[in-house]
């Protein structure tokens, strides 16, 4: 099978995934607006990508097939850059990478999901430091 149609084949269903279990509201009652279907696919194909980006400087061979005598000229020799066990690899820790993202409410467009801390909570963590090292003096 063609790597990158498997490839293709699986964005596409997780892309489905998302849109099927998604809530037809699309904000909580605290004013946060959830990522719409083109966020999710997004960001899960920006991650999916880095991890393929990783795992594809190996320049290792797989071997498959029977090990016996019989059958030593059944091996078939695959590079693992193209290998589907590599997209299985790369996909293993995609959900972990997905929750490192946070809501930054004070951005209005696609980027307002981001790993890191939000601007916001970097500056009210700034101001309780500051009072703790009033209290301390």
């Amino acid at each position: 099978m063609n790597f990158k149609l498997f490839y293709l084949g699986y964005l596409t269903l997780l892309a489905f995934i998302a849109i099927a279990s998604s809530k037809d509201d699309d904000s909580d009652d605290h004013g946060v607006l959830y990522p719409t279907h083109c966020e999710v696919c997004k960001y899960l194909s920006v991650e999916l990508e880095t991890r393929l980006e990783e795992t594809g400087k190996s320049h290792e061979v797989i071997v498959t097939g029977y090990d016996s005598m019989n059958a030593a000229g059944n091996k078939k020799r695959k590079k693992y850059t193209t290998s589907e066990l590599r997209l299985i690899e790369s996909l293993e820790g995609i959900c972990d990478k997905i929750l490192e993202y946070n809501i930054h409410k004070e951005r209005k467009d696609s980027t307002r999901f981001a790993k890191g801390m939000s601007q916001t909570f970097k500056t009210l963590h700034g101001l309780v430091d500051k009072e703790i090292g009033r209290a301390h003096v």
